[in-house]
């Protein structure tokens, strides 16, 4: 697996239509949010769904025993709630603000309508299938790199680099203990990422890149000049 596959966010529904067409979606009500809002609840009816115009959200789901996962992290162009709405189901989980957020409230004959009008259908599909990509790929195969991958993905989606995330939060996300993630962010180091009780700072994201190119310990080293 790349790099770059490891690092780059999937693609949001705004680069799947042309521009003037994600414009007029999101030309209705707006509102903004601070941090630590709920947008969207787990088990309610998908009425609507939330385009996403500026910030950064999570998608946290609660197990029947009441433990939290902490699914995904949507970025700026996403639409948020989508698969209740299409499905005629209730909503699978939370979403959460991670940052201050613009969102733009659609309702759902408004959204399937645009679905249809502009043949997304097998797009949004392809489009689910990469989120379930990217979730699996944030529970496997080495916690430094995985944890790596998570903070350049999320700088990607907003352009920021410090986050109003814990580690038991990350834990969720990756798929592992609170002190496993503690310790890989002190291999990773100060000089790369600094973490406190409520947020992670990226200091130098050219350390993550490194993180991401090391050898997997599973996997031997590729000789030179071979693919």
């Amino acid at each position: 697996m790349s790099e770059e596959t490891r690092v780059s966010p999937a693609r949001t529904l705004r680069d799947l239509v042309p521009g003037e067409a994600w414009e007029q979606l999101t030309s209705g009500r707006r509102r903004t949010h601070p941090a630590g809002t709920t947008l969207l609840r787990q088990g309610d009816t998908g009425t609507h769904v939330l385009a996403l115009i500026d910030g950064l959200v999570k998608v946290v789901r609660r197990d029947v025993d009441g433990r939290e996962r902490l699914l995904s992290f949507r970025g700026p162009g996403e639409v948020l709630g989508d698969m209740a709405v299409q499905n005629g189901r209730t909503r699978l989980a939370d979403v959460q603000t991670i940052s201050v957020c613009e969102v733009a409230s659609i309702p759902a004959c408004v959204f399937r309508s645009f679905v249809l009008r502009h043949d997304l259908p097998g797009r949004l599909a392809c489009l689910a299938n990469d989120r379930l990509w990217e979730q699996t790929e944030a529970g496997e195969g080495d916690l430094d790199q995985r944890l790596a991958g998570t903070l350049l993905r999320l700088m990607a989606m907003s352009g920021d680099r410090a986050f109003r995330l814990t580690r038991t939060e990350l834990a969720q996300h990756l798929g592992a203990g609170r002190n496993s993630v503690s310790d890989a962010l002190r291999r990773l180091g100060p000089g790369c990422v600094r973490a406190d009780k409520t947020c992670i700072e990226v200091v130098d994201a050219r350390r993550l890149h490194d993180a991401l190119r090391r050898p997997r310990p599973d996997r031997p080293p590729v000789p030179s000049g071979r693919q």
